[in-house]
């Protein structure tokens, strides 16, 4: 079987990186005395409100010390109105610690906030990130797969080579392809992860969850040392992540949950316009709760916690691949080029969490004809 490996030309890398660069964020500083919280979605500058992403306010109760988890226990208790009070006091203490201003982050296309950070530093250019990604591409004799640019100025460039091929030890049709995804975005920041291109299946995942994802915060020597130091490490590998092997014959011998196998469902169905009958041949949902029902078995009436523990008859490894498969390919479905990379960094986050079935323990009771044993079971013996 050919080893399927596809690229884009200079050309195209050249055209995606003058559209990156026009679409680079905007980016301003502020006294921080002059932004007050109006709620979650706006913000008062100078006066003047502002619409903002949720990153953003998340952003905001970062530099201001509010956790997430308790700003959201918070709200629920108290309300909006006292939650904008609590942040705009918080704010006026940050302030007294000597946070006197803040850089925003605006969308090129709505002049929206999209990210709040203490340090402008934090935000590395889309030239600049060009440029570096350009060095490491040419240095390590990567290709370019795919170049994809969303509207908030994020970027992701997928690189692999066939050079750097290696297999899985006594499992057929596991080769891959090592590379490297560079991604940006003004959330995110720059960063460099694993990728891995499946040659069976043409598949492509995102490993931004893999221990061994770089983030260059900024551009000082140490940091770039440092950087350059991770990345020689992981090339020296052919860019095959240490515990990947681990992983993946881990998930071929898991049993998805229910719950995993639901919000694999609703992931393809958020990044594309497929229905819940489309789907189905990627990830089946209605044919595995339709099992559950033949059996006696309503899901629709479990909670989130025994949906995590009910057993699937499809593996975490078949579900991932189907992820991968869904996204790497046009299957007829309007997927945007930027939503594609969303999806394979989804399936690589899949690849490295706990698995929900990973604890269950082999029980001598699994077998319903099995010898029972109960309380008072011997009772006048």
């Amino acid at each position: 079987m050919a080893k399927k490996f596809e690229t884009i030309s200079q050309h195209m890398f050249d055209q995606k990186s003058k559209e990156a660069i026009d679409k680079n964020p905007l980016r301003k500083e502020y006294s921080f005395k002059n932004l007050e919280v109006i709620d979650s979605s706006t913000l008062s500058l100078e006066g003047r409100k502002i619409g903002m992403s949720k990153d953003a306010f998340k952003g905001i109760c970062k530099l201001v010390g509010l956790p997430s988890a308790f700003d959201k226990t918070f709200s629920e208790a108290f309300g909006d109105k006292a939650r904008q009070q609590l942040i705009n006091r918080l704010k006026v203490a940050a302030q007294a610690k000597g946070n006197t201003t803040v850089s925003l982050v605006l969308s090129p296309k709505t002049r929206g906030i999209i990210a709040v950070q203490k340090n402008p530093e934090e935000l590395i250019s889309n030239k600049t990130f060009l440029e570096t990604s350009t060095s490491i591409i040419d240095k390590y004799g990567l290709s370019v797969n795919n170049f994809s640019i969303n509207d908030e100025g994020g970027v992701v460039i997928n690189t692999s080579s066939p050079k750097n091929v290696w297999g899985l030890e006594g499992l057929k049709d596991e080769e891959f392809f090592g590379g490297i995804t560079f991604g940006n975005s003004p959330n995110g920041g720059f960063q460099v992860s694993p990728y891995l291109h499946r040659l069976v299946c043409a598949n492509g995942m995102i490993g931004t969850s893999f221990e061994e994802s770089l983030k260059l915060g900024n551009l000082n020597p140490n940091e770039v040392s440092k950087f350059w130091g991770e990345l020689n490490s992981l090339a020296e590998r052919q860019f095959r992540p240490i515990k990947f092997e681990e992983q993946v014959r881990l998930a071929m011998n898991t049993r998805a949950s229910l719950a995993e196998m639901e919000d694999v469902h609703d992931t393809l169905k958020a990044y594309s316009d497929a229905d819940t009958k489309e789907v189905e041949a990627w990830c089946p949902l209605q044919e595995t709760r339709a099992r559950f029902h033949l059996a006696g078995i309503d899901t629709h009436t479990f909670t989130q916690a025994q949906k995590k523990g009910a057993r699937t008859g499809t593996s975490v490894w078949d579900l991932i691949n189907g992820s991968t498969h869904f996204f790497s390919h046009d299957h007829g479905f309007k997927i945007e080029d930027y939503d594609r990379r969303r999806g394979q960094v989804y399936a690589g986050k899949m690849m490295v969490k706990t698995f929900d079935m990973s604890n269950i323990i082999p029980s001598p009771y699994d077998d319903r004809h099995s010898q029972e044993a109960h309380y008072g079971a011997n009772w006048g013996k």
